[in-house]
């Protein structure tokens, strides 16, 4: 199932699913993750309501070109004890994350693209599938692309949905990561290098969940077996490329696209006044605010989530029509 088209030097992987002559979603998944990450009833659900849902692999994951490959550090680490890797692995997340939480990331340094070059891969795509407009979709890093086009392609959008996302990094205004995410992510990193990549994942996910919806891990742990079957790079450079891209937060009054931010109150990566950021400078923008919600997209809050979207989306319609 699904396609590669040559797209920005580039190949692509995408599918779409429903009426090519519907209007058109397309969907941007965040950092480190394929596009299989989109839950399927999500998708489904949409196209019920008449809509094209286009998915696709981000640069870097999945089927598509992969551009980073194992860093030093990681081939490092699998010729010394544990112990040591873990203390190189602390060092090295020492120099990332900076007391307040904030990472820093001196803008452009190790990145090999940016979110400019990504947001070109999305309208490319749109190029592609002949689609002149649609409404864009963005999952946490996915949302930093969705504000991008807003901002760069504006012609391009019917509508946005910024979720669990942020004006980018480089804003000190802006809350750091919470140290429990931060633990999640080291281990994560020594659990990569020993090879064990689904345990990662799965300690990542468990991190980034709230308290409201209990972690599945044994349910969690079956699906991402499955998405990471399509392309798994543990070492993909989106972290460098959300580093590289700097903050928006100055130009978001631009954005003259219909708006929804969904945000959760307890995401500790991008916590909620990155997201209030977002609501508050985007002119008209509405915002879904999930209590005691992570950096996650609850099951049970999916009815919620794709009502709200599907208002946004036809109130679009409906001025299009007036």
């Amino acid at each position: 199932m699904g396609e590669l088209a040559r797209v920005n030097n580039i190949d692509l992987w995408w599918q779409d699913f429903g009426n090519k002559l519907d209007p058109s979603v397309l969907l941007i998944m965040g950092a480190n993750a394929n596009a299989l990450y989109w839950d399927q009833r999500f998708i489904d659900e949409l196209v019920k309501n008449k809509y094209h849902v286009v998915i696709f692999d981000n640069r870097d994951v999945g089927k598509s070109t992969w551009f980073n490959k194992e860093p030093l550090l990681a081939k490092l680490g699998k010729f010394v004890p544990v112990s040591v890797s873990r203390k190189l692995v602390s060092y090295a997340f020492k120099s990332l994350v900076n007391d307040d939480g904030n990472f820093e990331m001196p803008e452009g340094k190790g990145a090999k693209y940016d979110l400019n070059d990504m947001a070109r891969d999305a309208i490319g795509l749109m190029d592609y599938l002949e689609i002149n407009k649609a409404h864009i979709v963005g999952a946490s890093m996915g949302g930093m692309i969705t504000q991008i086009i807003g901002l760069d392609y504006p012609d391009r959008v019917l509508s946005l949905t910024p979720i669990m996302s942020s004006p980018g990094l480089g804003d000190n205004s802006l809350s750091g990561v919470a140290p429990s995410l931060v633990e999640g992510m080291e281990e994560m990193f020594l659990l990569n290098i020993q090879g064990k990549f689904l345990d990662g994942v799965v300690r990542m996910y468990k991190a980034l969940a709230g308290s409201r919806f209990p972690f599945d891990e044994a349910s969690f742990r079956i699906q991402a077996e499955s998405y990471m079957l399509h392309g798994h790079n543990a070492y993909a450079g989106h972290g460098d490329a959300v580093g590289a891209s700097g903050s928006r937060i100055n130009r978001l009054g631009e954005i003259k696209a219909p708006t929804l931010v969904i945000h959760g109150t307890e995401d500790p990566i991008l916590p909620i006044d990155h997201g209030m950021a977002l609501a508050d400078k985007i002119p008209g923008a509405k915002k879904l605010i999930m209590e005691g919600v992570g950096h996650e997209m609850p099951e049970a809050l999916m009815p919620e989530i794709i009502n709200e979207m599907l208002a946004l989306f036809r109130a679009t319609e409906t001025q299009k029509t007036e």
